[in-house]
């Protein structure tokens, strides 16, 4: 027969590795969460699909990542909202065109360009850039850059979204 003592520390031994396993499992998807995260450079991506700055193309590639497992992150320099809507536009203005909450869209102070804020957070999250642009002017400063992988290429034409994930 076991002890009531004995069945105490049992109990309390599975509790204490059941908590142990579920803040593992929880450790476990926060990091798979940040290592999918990605940043959508929407200055240059929303110029994809014929030349005409549409937030319809920046929002085609958001929900392509999306369905590739990636969470977005979308900067823009300052001037984006009056090549898009002819008006200043903040994360809450271009998020619902995006399809994203507004704590995902970033703007870049007037007279900051966003380049470098873009790959500030690419940085951070250790997360790669989808843009076509090659950021040549911030290689010095952003020597991660020099992994062709940090950069996702891609291309817009009617909707259909093409990365080079």
């Amino acid at each position: 027969m076991i002890s009531p003592e004995a069945i105490a520390w049992i109990v309390f031994l599975l509790l204490a590795a059941l908590v142990l396993w579920l803040g593992w499992r929880l450790f476990a998807a926060r990091s798979k969460a940040a290592r999918r995260s990605i940043i959508i450079d929407g200055s240059n991506v929303m110029f994809w699909d014929g030349g005409t700055p549409r937030a319809e193309t920046v929002r085609a590639v958001v929900e392509t990542l999306g369905r590739e497992g990636y969470h977005s992150v979308i900067w823009f320099d300052a001037n984006a909202g009056y090549k898009l809507f002819g008006r200043y536009a903040g994360p809450r203005d271009l998020a619902p065109y995006l399809g994203v909450p507004p704590r995902q869209v970033f703007v870049a102070p007037k007279g900051v360009p966003a380049d470098p804020l873009v790959l500030e957070a690419a940085r951070k999250l250790r997360a790669r850039v989808v843009s076509n642009d090659r950021f040549r002017d911030w290689r010095e400063s952003f020597p991660e850059l020099g992994d062709a992988r940090r950069l996702v290429r891609g291309a817009t034409r009617g909707g259909d979204v093409r990365l080079r994930l």
